[in-house]
């Protein structure tokens, strides 16, 4: 039963280090566009929006997991 509880743990924890990750990107890409608009760079605007969407996919893609696994967890524990 722990080696299960374990797992979960394990992988909440790299589901909170992806949403990490795609939180910077999303930063990245709000400087990167951010910049590509004060300047009128538009190839730069385009990698920074694609950036920016991308990171919030990623953002929200992890936090979903990690709910899921911590549901999960939730419901071994109580059985």
């Amino acid at each position: 039963m722990t080696d299960i509880s374990e797992y979960l743990k394990r992988r909440i924890a790299e589901a909170c280090f992806a949403r990490l990750i795609g939180e910077i990107v999303v930063i990245l890409g709000v400087i990167g566009s951010s910049i590509a608009l004060l300047f009128r760079i538009l190839g730069v605007a385009i990698l920074g929006f694609s950036l920016l969407f991308a990171g919030l996919y990623l953002s929200v893609h992890y936090e979903l997991q990690r709910l899921d696994y911590t549901e999960d967890l939730e419901k071994f524990m109580h059985t």
